[in-house]
């Protein structure tokens, strides 16, 4: 499986497990109930945005120690003498630790923009609601 089919899979899964299409539909027959739980579905997706926007931050953290090992192992321990721009143009950019924690740090961002969508969807559906409503109260 190529590295953009697990990126959509992990959406995918994400998207099955959140319905989130169905849930920011209304009509005039439930926009009560969706304006009731609206609020709360707002924290939620915001709480599981921000959670997962902290696993990517703390990933960035890890990538950058482990690219200053990387560059330190390059530099003092290898066996051919790199200079500088060797290390950070060729070297480190095909080391396997860190395709590795890059494609790490991929599948983390899909799910973190997931959920920035999912919060922004239910942030823009209270405004679609009030939209609906005073056209309701004209008659429009």
């Amino acid at each position: 499986m190529t590295e953009e089919q697990e990126l959509k899979q992990i959406f995918d899964s994400l998207s099955a497990e959140h319905d989130i299409e169905n849930m920011v539909k209304f009509s005039d027959l439930d926009i009560h109930e969706k304006l009731q739980n609206n609020e709360m579905l707002k924290v939620k997706y915001n709480d599981l945005y921000q959670a997962e926007l902290r696993k990517y931050e703390i990933l960035e953290r890890k990538m950058d120690a482990l690219k200053g090992l990387r560059y330190k192992y390059y530099r003092f321990d290898d066996e051919k003498e790199y200079v500088k721009k060797e290390i950070e143009d060729y070297c480190l950019p095909s080391d396997e630790k860190i395709i590795k924690m890059k494609k790490i740090m991929s599948k983390q961002m899909v799910k973190v923009k997931f959920f920035e969508m999912c919060w922004k969807a239910f942030t823009s559906l209270q405004w679609n609601m009030k939209t609906f409503t005073e056209r309701e109260k004209l008659g429009l």
